[in-house]
Parts: structure tokens; C-alpha cells; sequence
């Protein structure tokens, strides 16, 4: 999980990281998520934040709990 300053640049750099990841993986396993408007340890510290905010009722991206 990580935080970025916007969602353009979060875009960015989900998208130059697949590019990468591209060359060593299974095709369609790699996903990202980008979800403006939440701070990261926010979200670690209460997943809660992020219910009803699922992409097609997938929930892979979603942190189980934080720590």
C-alpha cells in the first residue's frame, strides 16, 4: 500500500510498475487500485474506510487489518 501525492501520480506509477512486473508475470495478475481522498495509515489503522468502494465487488486490494 502506498501513498502518492494525487491520483495522477499514483496512476503513474501503478502503471510504470506493471510495465515491469509485466515481463515476470502470469498475464492478468497484476491489479492495482487507486482510491483518492484517503491517507494510507488511515485506512491501515480502520480498513473499514474503504468498504462500499469495491471495484466490480472485488476485493482484493482491501486490507484485511492493520497493525
Amino acid at each position: 500500500m502506498y501513498e502518492w501525492d494525487g491520483p495522477p501520480r499514483a496512476e503513474h506509477y501503478a502503471r510504470s510498475l506493471w510495465r515491469v512486473l509485466a515481463l515476470v508475470s502470469v498475464p492478468g495478475s497484476i491489479r492495482y487500485a487507486v482510491v483518492p481522498g484517503l491517507r494510507r495509515d488511515d485506512v491501515i489503522a480502520d480498513p473499514r474506510l474503504v468498504e462500499g468502494l469495491d471495484q466490480d465487488d472485488v476485493t482484493w486490494w482491501r486490507p484485511a487489518a492493520g497493525t
